[in-house]
């Protein structure tokens, strides 16, 4: 370190180490100096705070729609959330089990490049299942997808990376088009093992089981959305923006069912029962009703008649202020 005079004048002096370590503890003394933070040079934080919110809203309206498709196409109770983090493709690759269910994505001419879908092993078994009729059961079976197996899970990537790309739609102009399958992670390659790439993985609950899926997209495909033009658009935003949210809400599916109270029958009576067979209840005519929504119950009412057709009449709301606060729908890691 040199040192010249105020005048700018006179000959520059160097410093010692002593003088530089004293010059160095005055600073600490007195805090004047910046906290020192920790770096990552593997990994720098990218993603920028006023993009935050931005990236929240894309991973809620994907859980919402993600939630709506499940239920409808497996005929279950479906509930979806989602995180997302930034990590190395490599990372990545070693988060997925061996073997695997990844199908490969071509994101389109606008954005380029390549991203990847992994349906865990467990939860493809679960859609093959529910998509031939079975009784959706958890399966550990361990092994790769048959070619049978892969095509009716490939039919149901093709319509998540769909709700991916309507989430997306007002940042990145997506059209996904699948290329390729693995069930080796090591075979998968859509970016170089250190690249970045950032991370979506969405926990899916299908009545008593778990799921996971995750999403991965490479950093080079997010620069128009982490660039300034990107803050620049979204502050140029209009209403047409609550338009877009409102035809996504309206698009979800959602389960509803009227449920009288359960009844018990014998070994004997249910072995007995036959098309068309009339079980009684214990509900009285004026006593009401739940009615479930996804499972969950959110409304009560009476059953009654409209044209000549059985229907129930919503009397009020199931007052769920009491219940356990639900998390986010999508949150940032």
């Amino acid at each position: 370190m040199a040192l010249s005079d105020a005048s700018g004048e006179g000959p520059a002096r160097r410093l010692s180490q002593r003088e530089i370590d004293k010059l160095l503890g005055a600073t600490s003394a007195t805090g004047d100096g910046p906290a020192a933070t920790p770096y990552n040079f593997m990994r720098p934080p990218r993603i920028p705070k006023d993009r935050r919110l931005s990236l929240e809203a894309v991973l809620g309206r994907a859980s919402i729609a993600l939630q709506g498709l499940f239920t409808t196409r497996l005929r279950m109770p479906t509930d979806v959330s989602a995180t997302v983090e930034q990590s190395t493709f490599g990372e990545f690759l070693l988060s997925l089990t061996n073997p695997c269910a990844a199908f490969v994505f071509e994101l389109g001419p606008k954005v380029g490049g390549q991203a990847a879908l992994d349906l865990e092993l467990d939860l493809s078994y679960l859609m093959v299942d529910r998509i031939f009729g079975g009784p959706g059961e958890p399966l550990q079976l361990g092994r790769p997808l048959t070619m049978l197996e892969r095509s009716a899970v490939r039919s149901f990537a093709q319509k998540i990376m769909v709700v991916i790309r309507d989430a997306w739609e007002n940042q990145l102009q997506l059209d996904p088009e699948i290329v390729g399958f693995e069930s080796t992670p090591d075979m998968l390659r859509i970016v170089n093992r250190e690249d970045n790439v950032l991370v979506t993985r969405f926990d899916v609950r299908v009545g008593t089981f778990s799921g996971m899926m995750s999403f991965c997209l490479p950093w080079l495909a997010l620069e128009p959305f982490l660039a300034e033009k990107g803050v620049r658009a979204m502050a140029s935003a209009g209403p047409e923006d609550r338009a877009v949210v409102e035809q996504v809400v309206r698009r979800a599916r959602l389960e509803v069912a009227a449920r009288f109270p359960a009844i018990r029958l014998s070994g004997r009576d249910v072995a007995a029962l036959k098309v068309g067979q009339i079980i009684r209840t214990t509900q009285p005519i004026d006593a009401p009703v739940e009615l479930h929504v996804n499972g969950r119950c959110r409304y009560q009412g009476v059953l009654g008649q409209h044209r000549g057709t059985l229907s129930l009449r919503i009397t009020e709301p199931v007052d769920r202020r009491a219940g356990s606060a639900r998390s986010k729908r999508g949150r940032i890691q």
